[in-house]
């Protein structure tokens, strides 16, 4: 069952290339703007006064979203194809 060569080939040239979702040139201010506002989020859960379960929540969620989110289009802007 193994395949030659050739139709190795074959078969890799008749496949369509990938298209990313968003344009590559999105992807540096996307980084940016995720990083700064998941950054923000991560330094109002630093300086809360009194700590809560719900202020907590409402701060770490988004802020592990957007800097995972910005880590992976800092990734892509910088060409580490992930």
């Amino acid at each position: 069952m193994s395949a030659t060569f050739s139709e190795l080939n074959e078969a890799w040239s008749a496949g369509t290339p990938f298209a990313p979702p968003l344009p590559v040139s999105v992807h540096p201010p996307l980084a940016m703007l995720t990083l700064s506002v998941g950054l923000l989020f991560a330094a109002k859960f630093g300086v809360a006064q009194k700590p809560s379960l719900v202020h907590d929540l409402a701060t770490t969620i988004p802020s592990a979203l957007l800097l995972g989110f910005g880590t992976v289009f800092l990734f892509l802007a910088v060409g580490l194809y992930v």
